[in-house]
C-alpha cells in the first residue's frame, strides 16, 4: 500500500498573517516547535518567491490589482488559505533532496495552474523537521473570483473534496506513487508537543491496565493453590481418621470397624482413584503447583517491572508537562512580542486610515458645504421669481373671474339668441322647401316645353338646311318619314344634355340663394 497524500487547510484571517510569515520564514528562533533543526533552516525554499518577503504588501499588490468591489472588507474576512501538502516519513526516507524539491515544485505547479499564478502568495517547503512532521510544504493562495475576495465561494465543500483527489493524480502522472488520503475519514491533525504527551499519557494507561489483569490472574492462581493444598490435607487425614472394632453382643471380633460418615465419604471418594491414578495426580498437581508458583513469580516480577516503566513514565510526562509548560510561558512571550508588533501595525495603519479618511470627510463636508450654499442662493432667487410669478398669477387670476362672470351673461344672451334664430331657422327651412317643391314643379314644366318648342325647331331647321343644301332636282326624292326620324333621333341626343346644363345651372343659384339666407 503506497503512502498518503496530507493536504489540510487553514483559513488566515488579517491578523494572523504576520504569524504566518514569522514561522514559514524562520524569521525567530521557534518555541513552540522543539522538533525544528536550524542547522538545515538553509535548505528551505520557496518556490514563488526569490527572498523573504512581507506577506501584507504582496497580498496588498495582489488584492489591489483585482479587486473590483467598492464596498470594504469585512473585520473577520478570510484574507488567505493556506494548504499543508506532505507526506509520511516512509514517503520521503528513499528520495535524495532534488526528489523532495520536484515534489513540492510540482505540488506548486498545480495550485498555480488551478488558482492562477497571479493568486499563489507563497510555496515555502521546510525540510529542516525531519524529527516532527517531516518534509513539507505551506502554499498560500489568496481567493479572488470576479473582482472579489471571496474564500467561501472559492473553496467549497466540493471544490475541496476534488482537490483531495485530483492532486494525488497529478502527482502520480508526474511519476510520485502516492495515494489520497482515506476518504471521509475523521482524523484530526495535533502540533508535535501535544501528539509526545498523549502518547506518554496512552504507555501509563496500558502499563495500568497491564497490571490489574496481572493482579487478576494472581488471585485466580492463589485460588487454585489453595484448593490443591485442601486436596492434600485430606489425603493426610486418612491417617488420622478415628474407628472403633466392630464386636458382638459376647465380646467377639468381627472384623468390621466403625467410623464416621463424613470420614466414610470421604475415603470412598479417594478410593475411587487407584493408586497410579493417585500418584499420577499428585505428581499433575505438584507440576501445576510448581507451574503456578513460577508464574505468580514472574507476574510478580512483570509487576515490578511495570511498577518501574509507570514510575518512569510518570517521571516523563511530568517533564515533559514541565517542558510543554515552559515552551508555552516562551511562546506566550514571543506572542506577546508578535501581538505588540502587530498591534503597532494596526495602530498605525488605522491612524493613516482615519487621517485619510477624516480629510476625505472634511474635504467632502466643504464640498457639501459650499453646494449647499449655492443651493440655497439658488433656491433663494427661485422663491424670490416665483413669488412674483404668484403675485402676477394671483392678480390675472382675479380678471380672469370678472372676465368669467362676463362671459357667463353673454353666454346666456348667445343662449337666448340662438334658441330665436334656431326657430326663425326652422321656419325659413319649410319655407324654402315649400318654395324649392314649386320650383321644381315649375321647371319640369318648362323642361317639357323647351323640349317640344327645341324638338319643333331643330326638325325645322333641319329641313330648312336640306332644302337649302339639296338640288332641286333631288327634293321630290327626300324620303320626310326617314328624315323626320333622323331629326328626332338627333334631338332626343341633344335634349339630356341641355337637361343637365340647365339644372346645373338651378342648383348653382339655389345654393348662391341658402348662403345669402345663412349670412
Amino acid at each position: 500500500m503506497g503512502s498518503k497524500l496530507v493536504c489540510r487547510m487553514q483559513k488566515v484571517k488579517k491578523n494572523d498573517v504576520k504569524g504566518y510569515q514569522i514561522h514559514n520564514q524562520r524569521e525567530r528562533e521557534s518555541k513552540t516547535n522543539p522538533d525544528i533543526d536550524a542547522s538545515l533552516s538553509h535548505l528551505n525554499r520557496d518556490y514563488i518567491n526569490a527572498q523573504h518577503i512581507s506577506y501584507m504588501e504582496k497580498w496588498k499588490e495582489i488584492f489591489e490589482s483585482q479587486n473590483e468591489s467598492k464596498r470594504a472588507l469585512r473585520k473577520d474576512a478570510v484574507f488567505l488559505n493556506e494548504f499543508v501538502v506532505g507526506s509520511d516519513r516512509d514517503f520521503f526516507k528513499d528520495m535524495d533532496q532534488s526528489e523532495k524539491e520536484r515534489f513540492f515544485k510540482v505540488s506548486t505547479d498545480f495550485f498555480k495552474d488551478r488558482y492562477g499564478e497571479q493568486n499563489v502568495l507563497y510555496s515555502v517547503a521546510h525540510f529542516d523537521e525531519l524529527k516532527g512532521a517531516g518534509a513539507h510544504a505551506h502554499i498560500a493562495i489568496v481567493p479572488m473570483r470576479d473582482g472579489k475576495l471571496q474564500s467561501k465561494n472559492v473553496f467549497d465543500r466540493n471544490e475541496l473534496k476534488a482537490l483531495q483527489s485530483e492532486l494525488p493524480q497529478y502527482l502520480q502522472k508526474h511519476g510520485f506513487d502516492i495515494e489520497r488520503g482515506k476518504e471521509g475519514s475523521k482524523a484530526q491533525h495535533i502540533d508535535t508537543a501535544t501528539y509526545k504527551i498523549l502518547k506518554s499519557q496512552e504507555a501509563v494507561l496500558m502499563a495500568e491496565q497491564q497490571r490489574e489483569t496481572i493482579q487478576s490472574e494472581t488471585k485466580l492462581l492463589e485460588a487454585k493453590r489453595e484448593s490443591l493444598k485442601e486436596l492434600f490435607d485430606k489425603v493426610e487425614r486418612i491417617d488420622s481418621v478415628e474407628f472403633q472394632e466392630q464386636k458382638t453382643v459376647f465380646g467377639k471380633e468381627t472384623g468390621k470397624i466403625l467410623i464416621d460418615r463424613e470420614d466414610f465419604e470421604e475415603m470412598r471418594n479417594l478410593a475411587m482413584m487407584t493408586v497410579p491414578e493417585m500418584e499420577f495426580k499428585n505428581e499433575e498437581l505438584q507440576r501445576e503447583v510448581n507451574i503456578l508458583q513460577s508464574k505468580i513469580e514472574e507476574k510478580d516480577d512483570r509487576i515490578a517491572s511495570l511498577e518501574k516503566k509507570y514510575e518512569i513514565g510518570m517521571n516523563n510526562l511530568q517533564k515533559k508537562y514541565e517542558r510543554a509548560s515552559a515552551q508555552a510561558e516562551r511562546y506566550k512571550e514571543g506572542l506577546d512580542d508578535v501581538v505588540e508588533e502587530l498591534v503597532t501595525e494596526r495602530l498605525e495603519e488605522k491612524v493613516s486610515e482615519l487621517k485619510g479618511h477624516h480629510a476625505k470627510d472634511l474635504e467632502r463636508q466643504m464640498s457639501d458645504t459650499n453646494m449647499f450654499a449655492e443651493e440655497a442662493e439658488k433656491l433663494e432667487r427661485r422663491l424670490t421669481t416665483m413669488t412674483k410669478h404668484a403675485n402676477a398669477l394671483e392678480d390675472e387670476y382675479s380678471g380672469l373671474e370678472k372676465e368669467h362672470d362676463e362671459l357667463k351673461v353673454t353666454n346666456k344672451e348667445l343662449v337666448d339668441t340662438n334658441n330665436s334664430l334656431h326657430a326663425e331657422f326652422q321656419k325659413m327651412f319649410q319655407s324654402v322647401k315649400e318654395m324649392k317643391e314649386r320650383f321644381d314643379k315649375l321647371v319640369e314644366e318648362r323642361v317639357a316645353d323647351w323640349k317640344h318648342v327645341m324638338r319643333a325647331s331643330i326638325h325645322r331647321a333641319t329641313r330648312e338646311w336640306l332644302v337649302d343644301k339639296m338640288p332641286e332636282n333631288q327634293r321630290i326624292v327626300l324620303d320626310h318619314t326617314i328624315d323626320v326620324k333622323k331629326i328626332n333621333q338627333r334631338s332626343n341626343e341633344l335634349i339630356p344634355e341641355l337637361t343637365k346644363e340647365r339644372e346645373a345651372v338651378i342648383e348653382k343659384r339655389l345654393r348662391d340663394r341658402e348662403m345669402d339666407m345663412e349670412r
